[in-house]
């Protein structure tokens, strides 16, 4: 066991980042009986300030900058899509939360066709394709609402959002690369990641944001019980991990598109995870569409990385 896993260590680190995200998205889910989705996202993005200042001190790599504005852009992109990402695991399944953040390399695809006029080839449109109609299997556009087995249109169309602005954040870290280190363009996400959601909560306290339909952007601060506390530091110590298994995945990977098709392990320990927290069974379409989400991602990733 330990010769497979020594020959195989990319592999065995983006699976436990891939049970670490999980674990995270868990408690997410258990502190959203209690919070809002934004405020459980402030307190984990606060906590990878912390981990991130000190990861910055210890690299002894510095880039000049530049395209500042593009820094930020990733930053506000980014975090538009975690406030999305959270509020479908306080709303809906964690599967489904976790299939709607899959879909993020298809709008990558996307985006380097139509705008930086990439060609992408036969077996990248066919998981567009594949990926498509798994979003279309479990948003159902068709059905009738006494026979729809998916998901509301609110929750389809913010989980659907929120692949796509994750796919804009990422596709703007090539450029950012250049000028910063990855340190600094994760401390510049998770920053805006923090503050974004405190003027969330400020703003909850000037508007009402039940009737602008508003409250997965608008929620006002509840302070935490003690329970909750503790779940709280669990879900950033979580986050912390998950970094390092990520970052310790990609350096010691030989191939990293097998690497990055391990990391949709995510999905399949999110529906098991979700299971146990008394999440519903998925029905059989919703269950295929998170299957053609995974497949039609898998070939984009594994193609892109090669």
């Amino acid at each position: 066991m330990r010769k497979l896993i020594k020959h195989n260590l990319g592999i065995y680190f983006m699976l436990l980042a891939c049970l670490d995200f999980t674990l995270m998205g868990a408690c997410a889910k258990i502190l959203s009986k209690e919070m809002s989705s934004i405020e459980i996202m402030f307190f984990r993005n606060i906590i990878g300030v912390v981990f991130l200042l000190w990861l910055s001190k210890r690299s002894k790599v510095h880039k000049e900058g530049g395209h500042f504005w593009l820094l930020v852009f990733r930053g506000v992109a980014g975090t538009l899509s975690l406030y999305m990402f959270f509020y479908n695991i306080s709303n809906i399944t964690l599967g489904g939360a976790f299939a709607f953040q899959k879909t993020a390399p298809i709008f990558i695809t996307l985006i380097a066709f139509f705008v930086f006029k990439e060609s992408i080839g036969k077996k990248a449109w066919m998981g567009i394709v594949i990926a498509f109609l798994g979003m279309l299997l479990i948003t159902q556009p068709w059905a009738d609402k006494a026979y729809h087995s998916g998901f509301d249109l609110k929750n389809s169309i913010i989980g659907i959002t929120s692949g796509f602005l994750a796919a804009l954040a990422l596709t703007s870290v090539r450029k950012l690369r250049k000028s910063y280190t990855t340190e600094q363009i994760a401390f510049s996400f998770i920053f805006l990641g923090t503050l974004m959601p405190l003027l969330s909560m400020i703003g909850a306290e000037f508007f009402n944001f039940h009737s602008l339909h508003m409250d997965f952007i608008l929620a006002p601060f509840i302070m935490p019980s003690l329970k909750s506390w503790i779940i709280i530091l669990i879900m950033g110590i979580l986050g912390t991990i998950y970094q390092i298994h990520v970052t310790k995945a990609y350096g010691i990977a030989k191939q990293a598109g097998i690497v990055a098709g391990v990391s949709y392990f995510d999905v399949i320990f999110s529906l098991i995870v979700g299971l146990i927290l008394g999440d519903n069974l998925p029905s059989a379409m919703v269950f295929l569409g998170i299957i053609g989400i995974i497949c039609g991602g898998l070939i984009l990733v594994v193609k892109g990385k090669k």
